[in-house]
């Protein structure tokens, strides 16, 4: 995840955010950045640059600035929620769960006009360990993951999906 989408998403998270509590004089902002952005210790960046990118995001319409420039505000627009929910496209479920012997399979019928949310179906479920069948039908051996869900309801999908779990297995005899 890019950081202009990381910060977008965790302004979303606490509503609102100012500049200045996370960059105090003696510049503390590392630690504190790095574990609310969740980035690893080698990853350095500066006010300035964080600057520039709030305002590159208020120019797109994502954020909207209140009150003065020095104790400026951030709050995240309908335009940034938006952008966020269409970004999660990209960004399938990651949390794998141990295959547990079940067979599951999903089937979707998601309408050619959602084709970026059948992209991204399609993304989470190979990232899960599932493989396809056909096109709109897949086959896996382990549960799906909690978010998996949350992101359809997100995604308004869950009317499209049907899920299939086969405990018992057994063969078809020729007569």
């Amino acid at each position: 995840m890019k950081l202009h989408q990381l910060i977008l998403l965790k302004i979303s998270e606490f509503g609102e955010v100012m500049l200045d509590s996370f960059f105090p004089a003696k510049y503390p902002e590392a630690r504190l950045w790095r574990n609310l952005l969740g980035t690893g210790r080698s990853y350095t960046f500066s006010k300035p640059t964080f600057s520039t990118i709030l305002s590159r995001l208020k120019k797109e319409g994502f954020i909207e600035r209140t009150d003065s420039k020095r104790k400026a505000v951030w709050r995240i627009t309908q335009k940034g929620l938006k952008y966020i929910k269409e970004e999660k496209l990209r960004e399938p479920a990651k949390i794998k769960s141990a295959a547990d012997g079940i067979t599951r399979i999903i089937a979707f019928d998601i309408p050619e006009k959602e084709r970026k949310k059948r992209r991204w179906i399609r993304e989470a479920l190979l990232e899960l360990d599932f493989r396809p069948l056909q096109k709109s039908v897949w086959i896996g051996m382990s549960p799906l993951p909690e978010d998996f869900f949350e992101d359809l309801d997100l995604l308004s999908l869950r009317r499209h999906i049907h899920l299939f779990s086969i405990d018992k297995k057994g063969t078809i005899d020729a007569p």
